[in-house]
């Protein structure tokens, strides 16, 4: 009988001997090597490691074997639906997404996460890699093999230097107002108080996890590199201007959101307003200010010749803004919705204190 690291080994043959030549050249020995450093497993922690055999089926054999070479009790599952997940869950202490499409985990499993988290002492790692091609408007857009490169760079950064940055932001960004400002007329204000921020700083080892205050604090990301707040909601005022967005199949340009205390009081758009109010009233979340967040990873940049932003906007300098349930972050937003917005050519200022400057983070 074969065992499982085999069964993972010959699956991986049939896969690298049909695949595209781009996606035989990732580095995956060292992509699985940073996924295992940044989990700092101890011996007999019990992992569960989610796989798809279609998105870089090589990583996952490998990183199985570092897992088990460490000591780590792990057990390999497809995506799909599995009857009984909860109970896979409830013997797990690490969780570990690996590449697949959006849709892979079925929404009660989602959900059955979500409850495991805030319920125990367990922690994930996500390396969802192809889904975090992002348009500005928040959406997923195309993947290229150039996105892939760019994200292995992005996985060999100074993440004690990255985690300083973050912490020097955190300060100045608690010290008064925020405000946020693009070129294309955003113009907003808020306060984060003593909200707890989320640092994606690449530390997914348990001793991290256990310091955190939000359940997000225990979903660590490859590549690291965003910093996250849910704002006082009742301090945010002005206006979020988005030159184009899709909602549902209907491309909605010029849009301008004018907020107060946290809840769009306007929503105009030159093209496709019946499109964004739709959108605004599907659920009490959908027309609430959700998070500020800012990218730091240096090697995030989009490739030449590409749109798309890499890795869910977690590039230095890049702001994402949101609407909807904030929850996960501390936040009082509750619903069904989540909109991310991305603002790469953002100004973000704190009194005269300026931390980025059209889409370019500052040294201090």
């Amino acid at each position: 009988m074969l065992t499982r690291s085999c069964r993972w080994l010959l699956a991986v043959i049939i896969a690298v001997a049909t695949a595209p030549a781009a996606a035989q050249s990732l580095p995956y020995d060292a992509m699985a090597t940073r996924i295992v450093a940044a989990l700092q497993v101890t011996a007999g922690e019990r992992v569960l490691l989610r796989a798809h055999p279609n998105h870089l089926p090589e990583l996952a054999p490998l990183v199985l074997a570092q897992l088990e070479a460490r000591g780590a009790v792990v057990e390999t599952l497809p995506y799909g639906p599995v009857a009984d997940f909860e109970t896979r869950l409830a013997r797990t202490d690490v969780y570990v997404w690996l590449p697949a499409p959006a849709t892979a985990t079925p929404a009660d499993q989602a959900f059955a996460l979500q409850r495991w988290i805030d319920n125990g002492d367990g922690r994930e790692l996500h390396f969802h890699w192809i889904d975090g091609t992002r348009n500005v408007d928040g959406l997923p857009d195309k993947h290229t093999p150039a996105y892939d490169r760019v994200y292995v760079g992005a996985l060999d950064v100074d993440y004690q230097r990255l985690a300083r940055r973050m912490d020097q932001a955190i300060q100045r960004l608690r010290a008064s107002e925020v405000r946020v400002t693009t070129p294309e007329g955003t113009d907003i204000r808020f306060r984060v108080g003593d909200r707890p921020f989320n640092k994606q700083d690449g530390d997914a080892s348990k001793a991290h996890a256990r310091t955190g205050r939000i359940r997000i604090d225990r979903h660590t990301e490859l590549p690291a590199g965003i910093l996250r707040v849910a704002p006082l909601e009742e301090t945010v005022a002005g206006v979020l201007a988005i030159p184009a967005a899709r909602f549902g199949s209907v491309q909605v340009t010029d849009i301008r959101l004018e907020f107060q205390k946290g809840v769009v009081t306007s929503a105009r758009a030159r093209t496709g307003a019946d499109a964004l109010q739709a959108f605004l009233k599907s659920d009490p979340s959908a027309s609430r200010f959700r998070e500020f967040c800012l990218g730091f990873n240096p090697r995030l940049t989009v490739p030449p010749g590409e749109t798309a932003l890499p890795y869910y906007g977690y590039g230095s300098g890049v702001v994402r803004m949101s609407l909807g349930d904030n929850s996960e972050l501390g936040g009082s937003v509750r619903g069904g919705v989540v909109r991310w917005l991305f603002f790469p050519g953002a100004t973000v200022s704190i009194g005269a204190d300026v931390i980025v400057r059209d889409g370019k983070l500052l040294e201090r």
